[in-house]
């Protein structure tokens, strides 16, 4: 639900901005300051998505932006989603490439660690193992999410 508000938003917003510079014609405007504008608005709403540290049940420590970090947890019958990094923004400041190295150790339930790019949800990892990417995130949004059911066993994630 929360995606459909935030999208309806930044479209509210999208649409403002250009019928304001089209009102008052502004032609002095270059178009990149319009898209930085823009970016930088709905990058703002992209860290809203994120899970806030104190309902983590690992601790996340946030690299140079949002996307990155380092994330340990040491799970014991959790059943959840936590949203770990990510963001929304048409370009990323610090590039638009992520380097992903995940262990997880799994010893009962179920879990899920999904890498979201754009509206599509892809499974990475759902048992025991290592997990090692270089995801292109550039113009879109990204996260990475953790589903667990009733699950135990350690998590590390490093993201930079």
């Amino acid at each position: 639900m929360f995606w459909l508000i935030k999208g309806i938003f930044v479209e509210i917003v999208a649409i403002i901005i250009i019928i304001g510079i089209t009102i008052f014609k502004v032609t002095d405007f270059p178009k990149y300051s319009i898209l930085n504008t823009y970016n930088t608005v709905i990058s703002s709403f992209g860290n809203y998505s994120l899970t806030n540290d104190k309902k983590l049940k690992g601790k996340r420590e946030y690299g140079v932006d949002h996307y990155v970090g380092i994330y340990n947890a040491n799970y014991d019958g959790y059943t959840g989603n936590e949203i770990l990094f990510g963001g929304t923004s048409l370009n990323r400041k610090n590039g638009d490439h992520i380097t992903i190295n995940i262990k997880l150790e799994k010893l009962d339930g179920n879990i899920k660690i999904i890498n979201r790019i754009g509206k599509k949800d892809v499974t990475i990892l759902e048992d025991t193992g290592e997990y090692n990417d270089i995801i292109y995130i550039e113009g879109t949004s990204y996260y990475l999410i953790v589903k667990l059911d009733n699950f135990k066993g350690n998590l590390n994630i490093i993201s930079k």
